[in-house]
C-alpha cells in the first residue's frame, strides 16, 4: 500500500456520501452519474492535505495565474470579465477559486501521493516505453505485397514512391509515417517483430488482420524518465486508484437503485 495515500483516500469508494436515491436516478437518466462519480472522487483528491509552497507572495500570484487561466478557458478575456460571470452564475469568490485551482490542487496531491511510485514503474515497463517511429503501407494483395518488398530491398523503388502508389488516403497523408510513438501501443505482433530490426532496416511482408504491411523501422529509441513520461506514468497511477475507487462507488450506487445495471 502506498504510505503517503491518505487515509481517507485509500477507501475513499466505500465511504463517499452519496446523494439521495431520486437525485441518483436523475444523473443516471441524464447520463451524468459516471461524471458526478468522477468528479466527486477527484474532489476529495484534490482536497487531501499536502504541503504548499511557504512563500505567501508566490501563491498569490499562483492564484491569480489560475483565475487568468480559468477566465481564457471559459472565453473570457481578463479577470474583470471572470468577475462578471461568476456574478451572473451566482458564484462566491472561494467557489470561483476552488474551481479555478481544481487541476492544479489535483495535479499537487498526485505528485505528492504517487511520485515515488514512478520509479519502479518505469523501471518495470521500460521495455514498452521505448518510442519507436515506422514507415509503413498496407497492402491487400499479398503476391503485390511480396513483389514491392524485394524492390525495396534491391533498390528499385524508394518507400516514398511504394506510399504514393499504393498506400491508402490516410497513410498517403502522413506518407506512411507513423509515430513516434510507445511500442505498447504497436499490435502485439507488430510489437514483437520490430525489435529484431535496426532503423533503416525492412521488415519482410507482414500479415496483420488480413492485411499485408510493409514497414521499415526508422528509429527506435530507448524510454528516458523525462519529465513528459513522468507525468504520464504519474496519471496511470491515479488513474489505477481512480478506477478502483470508482468500482467500489458504483457497487454503493447499484444496492442504492439496482435499475443501474443496465446504466452505462
Amino acid at each position: 500500500m502506498n504510505t503517503l495515500l491518505p487515509p481517507q483516500l485509500q477507501d475513499l469508494g466505500n465511504t463517499l456520501p452519496l446523494p439521495d436515491q431520486a437525485t441518483v436516478r436523475f444523473l443516471a437518466r441524464h447520463e451524468l452519474l459516471s461524471a458526478w462519480c468522477q468528479r466527486r472522487l477527484l474532489e476529495e483528491l484534490a482536497a487531501a492535505p499536502v504541503p504548499l509552497q511557504a512563500d505567501p507572495e508566490a501563491e498569490a500570484d499562483d492564484d491569480e495565474a489560475l483565475l487568468l487561466g480559468y477566465a481564457r478557458r471559459c472565453g473570457l478575456d481578463n479577470l474583470d470579465a471572470l468577475q462578471t460571470w461568476r456574478e451572473a452564475r451566482g458564484l462566491s469568490l472561494e467557489e470561483l477559486e476552488a474551481l479555478a485551482s481544481f487541476d492544479t490542487r489535483v495535479a499537487r496531491a498526485s505528485q505528492w501521493i504517487w511520485s515515488q511510485e514512478v520509479p519502479g514503474l518505469f523501471l518495470k515497463r521500460r521495455g514498452q516505453l521505448d518510442e519507436v517511429v515506422l514507415t509503413l503501407v498496407r497492402v491487400r494483395d499479398p503476391d503485390l505485397a511480396t513483389e514491392l518488398f524485394f524492390q525495396l530491398q534491391d533498390g528499385e523503388c524508394s518507400f516514398h514512391e511504394v506510399v504514393e502508389r499504393h498506400a491508402d488516403e490516410a497513410d498517403r497523408l502522413r506518407r506512411g509515417v507513423v509515430g513516434p510513438l510507445p511500442v505498447n501501443r504497436l499490435n502485439p505482433l507488430l510489437m514483437k517483430v520490430v525489435r529484431r530490426y535496426k532503423p533503416g532496416e525492412l521488415i519482410p511482408p507482414l500479415d496483420i488482420g488480413g492485411v499485408v504491411h510493409l514497414i521499415r523501422v526508422e528509429s527506435l529509441k530507448p524510454a528516458q524518465l523525462d519529465d513528459r513520461l513522468r507525468a504520464q506514468l504519474l496519471e496511470e497511477c491515479r488513474s489505477r486508484w481512480q478506477r478502483d475507487q470508482l468500482k467500489k462507488l458504483r457497487e454503493r450506487l447499484m444496492q442504492l437503485s439496482p435499475s443501474l445495471e443496465d446504466q452505462p
